[in-house]
């Protein structure tokens, strides 16, 4: 059996030749990655005029602080903004097609996050929270 090594082209000084370490680049490697095709801009347009559409309506919801019930109104604005950073996160920062470690470590820290943000939130419940 050969070495993969003994493939490469060397130079006069015996060191791997421009084009071969580009060739060995992957070799051995611990964590490889599944090659996923990346949105195109169309989509990425699309998601965009998603994200203004859900501003337009966070901001009009705003508007209605006198006419609905505030904990209806922080319900409504946090779904909103749950919903546009996973869109961010999934398609902007790429956690779509990144690697599955590296999207379990996200997704975990998020839920983890969001776990503490809501155990604070139910010790202020009272200075939060209107009736």
């Amino acid at each position: 059996m050969t070495d993969s090594t003994e493939l490469v082209t060397r130079d006069d000084a015996g060191l791997p030749a421009a084009g071969a370490i580009d060739e060995l680049a992957h070799v051995g490697d611990p964590y490889p990655v599944e090659e996923h095709a990346h949105p195109g801009p169309r989509q990425y347009v699309l998601i965009a005029v998603v994200l203004v559409i859900l501003t337009g309506i966070e901001v009009a919801a705003s508007y209605l602080d006198g006419h609905i019930n505030s904990n209806v109104l922080i319900l409504i604005l946090a779904s909103m903004a749950s919903i546009k950073f996973v869109l961010v996160a999934a398609w902007y920062m790429h956690m779509k097609m990144d690697a599955p470690l590296f999207r379990r470590l996200f997704t975990g820290g998020i839920l983890l996050a969001c776990f503490v943000y809501g155990i604070l939130m139910l010790f202020f419940a009272s200075t939060v929270l209107q009736s």
